[in-house]
């Protein structure tokens, strides 16, 4: 039983495969629990459903507040959200504004059989070199550098760097000498893309974000620098990463494919369902700062202290989800906070679903055989990232 005055130790554990540590039940249960992270000041945590949703649709929990404050994180090394995740009010409604238009539901949705392409194209690749295959490198990986690369019109030149300069930035155990270095190198690289879409502007977003500085006034030239990686990581990071999961629950317990191979008009309920139950995040959370005295979820938090909205928690709430723990792949009813809630609601939200459905539906089609090539227990899980995932995804058919 927890002591309601203990500070806890946040996150609470290293994260196994994709389960929640049963603390978070606990938790529910109770006024907001204060925790610590490895570094920076302690913060307030929400884990129950209501709670996350009220904070993040709260304009008096702010995301801008966080500069100059020695924020709670999981590594010495403090990382400035940039952009989109460091504004509110006016400022973050002209950034957003600015990259909005390449990422509406119509916009995107032209972009469906463009994915679908891709997405054959790699697996015909995948079955002519033979099985086993990686899953992962070979499937997950590409499509979704290759989807965010086109949009924002990154050549595939730049996709290996692109891939180790996140590998290094979501990593737990950088250094701060090595997260320096590679992330003044990845800002003359965009500083490379801007030079080069001044001289040859295309119909891509970033030539969009160029015109939007060059010759509409409406970003600097730092906000510019700042959205590109962000556009960029949350782009292909996390869809890479929930593609390869969401494969994992499926490949893991065979009934759970088999499921969607019977019923294949089933997949978008599945992605939904999969994005609730998937917890990505792996201690990674941008805090918010009350700007003023706040109730919430039965505790006073004052002026100036930082709020983390564990999203993971807040998705297996039962008094929201029926059967909140179990991955039910049909659910209908599936108001999950997976993509955020309110002004800072993820911008890519309707490429993600695309991506995923399509990735699903791909598989189902092209290898309805297949199945992991390696017992469960020999996965190799990202312990040191701070996004849950798998080095490898080995796979046949």
């Amino acid at each position: 039983m927890l002591n309601q005055q203990e500070t806890l130790a946040y996150p609470f554990a290293q994260a196994e495969k994709l389960k929640l540590h049963p603390v978070y039940a606990e938790l529910r249960k109770r006024p907001l629990a204060r925790v610590r992270m490895p570094y920076g000041e302690d913060a307030w945590l929400v884990t129950r459903y209501a709670d996350a949703k009220a904070v993040l649709g709260d304009q008096r929990f702010s995301m801008a507040a966080a500069a100059g404050r020695d924020r709670p994180r999981v590594r010495p090394v403090a990382v400035s959200g940039g952009g989109l995740l460091s504004t509110d009010g006016p400022d973050h409604s002209r950034l957003r504004g600015t990259v909005a238009r390449a990422f509406t539901a119509r916009r995107v949705e032209r972009l469906r059989d463009r994915v679908e392409e891709i997405a054959k194209d790699l697996v015909n690749r995948m079955t002519e070199s033979g099985a086993p295959a990686d899953l992962g490198d070979q499937f997950a990986f590409p499509l979704a550098i290759t989807v965010i690369g086109e949009l924002l019109g990154v050549n595939q030149d730049g996709h290996p760097r692109i891939r180790h300069w996140l590998d290094v930035m979501m990593s737990h155990t950088v250094t701060a000498d090595e997260f320096h270095k590679w992330n003044n190198t990845f800002a003359a690289y965009t500083a490379d893309l801007v030079e080069l879409r001044r001289q040859h502007p295309g119909d891509d977003l970033f030539s969009a974000l160029v015109r939007a500085h060059d010759q509409e006034g409406r970003i600097s030239m730092r906000e510019l620098l700042a959205l590109t990686p962000v556009l960029i990581s949350a782009g292909f990071v996390t869809t890479f990463n929930q593609i390869s999961n969401s494969c994992y629950l499926l490949l893991a317990r065979p009934d759970r494919f088999s499921s969607l191979l019977d019923r294949p008009e089933t997949v978008p309920l599945a992605v939904e369902e999969l994005l609730r139950y998937v917890p990505l995040p792996n201690g990674f959370a941008f805090p918010r700062y009350a700007t003023e005295d706040v109730e919430l979820g039965g505790v006073l938090v004052r002026e100036g202290e930082p709020v983390l909205i564990d999203t993971a928690a807040a998705n297996r709430d039962p008094v929201v989800f029926d059967d909140a723990e179990e991955l039910v792949l049909d659910r209908a009813a599936n108001p999950h906070l997976s993509f955020g809630h309110g002004p800072h609601f993820c911008i890519g939200a309707h490429l993600a679903r695309v991506e995923l459905q399509v990735a699903l539906e791909t598989l189902l089609e092209h290898l309805p055989g297949l199945e992991l090539a390696v017992p469960e227990d020999a996965l190799r899980w990202k312990t040191e990232s701070m996004v849950n995932g798998l080095h490898e995804l080995p796979v046949t058919w």
